[in-house]
């Protein structure tokens, strides 16, 4: 768990590292007009395509973990089917824009970035491949190879004085030399599944992923139906500041990402009868998500202006704001996907879609009255609302299925850590450099406080960070 982990975190923080740095550059070089325009058709066809990604690869993991020949049965069916899916969807939506009268860049950009987006939705089942085999070693050089290409040859173009069309056009090409890597990963080094379509397998297959679809569904337009909806209200400037703030929000997601994407083939094949207990797993992963969220949680609200101003320039003056009222996902999320991945483990999908399915419509409900009163700050505040009703609703469910969790050796020093760093950002709120002092304050607190009351958790860890994640 700990070498999967660590190359998913490899993985995720390169591609993280670069997408921040082409979103800086592309934020500094359009302006926020253009840039609201990329960052509303990401959404967009990040919603129109949501069916594309139903819940298919995390069946796919789940069956594979569990019986790896079947991997036959479902590889080459799982991306027909999403082919079939996402395709024709993002067809009619980039239709209907030109029909209400979206500009042709518009209309564009969505056809080309949806086209991406189709891209990586199949390019998760060879990552859902990697992760049933415990090799995600793979899954780090796939998505550092797209994403620094995207931006490397973005920011050269940028620098050129291209457009946000062409940016779309190079995360387009992109994505599909990442596809060809991807499979070339699953044929070369995993397994050789069978190239055998059979759409009778697609109807039992809708219907095993439909729980984890649902709630998949229901996660996309939760994060993504706020963009869509301020684009609608306010001008794209407005959709370029929040997006500015919510990328800042994003860049931290791969942190639970990482331990989820570990510990789910391990959640799968435990329960509260093995030993050792599925409760076990699941605490240690949520020990180490808050460990590394809580503290950029409350670095983001203190610092958020100096960080936006450093990152992005001054031409953004709405986001701080917004970054300020996200602040709290930050942490919270975390804490939810961790719930979310025991319970799709645990077979308890449904949980997951009722959840997601309610907090979804909450979510356009508050938006409805929030973005009009609040503008950008209203959807950031929803944002905030609706994750703190979910992330309770799904650790109810996901204690159920773990048993009794030592919360004070889960939580206590990422806490104290955290309430220890904090007096040293405030003195420099208004700096930058308040973000690495509070860091360097944070990891020396949170280390003495386990070596002092949890030394088997910290000398277990230092173990494990020394080893070679091979």
């Amino acid at each position: 768990m700990f070498a999967n982990a660590t190359w998913r975190s490899v993985g995720d923080l390169g591609s993280k590292i670069a997408s921040v740095l082409l979103y800086v550059v592309m934020a500094r070089k359009l302006g926020d007009v253009k840039f609201g325009i990329f960052t509303f058709a990401l959404a967009f066809t990040a919603l129109v395509t949501t069916l594309g990604g139903f819940g298919q690869d995390a069946v796919l993991t789940r069956e594979v973990a569990r019986n790896r020949p079947v991997l036959d049965d479902y590889f080459t069916n799982t991306l027909m089917l999403k082919l079939g899916l996402a395709l024709p969807a993002l067809a009619v939506a980039d239709g209907a824009l030109w029909i209400v009268g979206k500009s042709h860049e518009t209309a564009i950009v969505v056809a080309l970035l949806g086209i991406g987006v189709v891209l990586d939705l199949l390019m998760n089942t060879p990552f859902a491949t990697y992760q049933a085999f415990e090799s995600l070693r793979y899954l780090a050089a796939t998505l550092i190879f797209e994403r620094f290409a995207t931006a490397i040859v973005g920011s050269i173009a940028l620098f050129a004085g291209a457009g946000v069309v062409t940016v779309s056009a190079i995360y387009l090409a992109s994505a599909a030399f990442a596809f060809v890597l991807s499979l070339y990963f699953v044929y070369q080094r995993i397994a050789r599944p069978s190239f055998r379509i059979d759409v009778r397998r697609w109807k039992p297959l809708m219907v095993a992923a439909l729980p984890v679809g649902l709630f998949t569904v229901f996660g996309v337009m939760l994060f993504r139906v706020d963009t869509a909806m301020l684009a609608a209200y306010k001008p794209a400037s407005v959709v370029g500041n929040y997006g500015v703030a919510y990328r800042l929000f994003e860049t931290t997601l791969f942190l639970c990402w990482a331990v989820g994407a570990a510990a789910y083939p391990v959640l799968s094949r435990l329960s509260r009868d093995t030993e050792p207990p599925v409760g076990v797993i699941w605490e240690r992963g949520m020990k180490g998500t808050v460990a590394l969220t809580l503290p950029l949680a409350v670095g983001a609200a203190l610092l958020a202006r100096p960080l936006i101003e450093l990152l992005y320039g001054r031409g953004f003056s709405q986001a701080p704001g917004a970054l300020v009222l996200l602040a709290p996902t930050i942490a919270l999320y975390p804490v939810a996907y961790i719930c979310g991945t025991l319970l799709v483990a645990q077979d308890r999908s449904r949980v997951l879609a009722l959840a997601y399915g309610v907090i979804a419509l909450e979510n356009i409900a508050g938006n409805l009255i929030l973005i009009p009163l609040m503008s950008l700050r209203g959807a950031a505040l929803g944002t905030t609302i609706s994750q703190l009703l979910l992330t309770a609703w799904l650790l109810v469910y996901a204690l159920r299925s773990t048993g009794p969790v030592r919360w004070i050796r889960t939580l206590a020093g990422p806490v104290a850590a955290t309430l220890l760093c904090t007096p040293v950002m405030l003195p420099l709120r208004e700096h930058a450099v308040g973000l690495l002092a509070g860091a360097g304050a944070y990891v020396v607190a949170l280390v003495l406080f386990e070596r002092i009351f949890f030394p088997e958790d910290a000398r277990a860890t230092f173990v494990l960070l020394r080893r070679s994640p091979g």
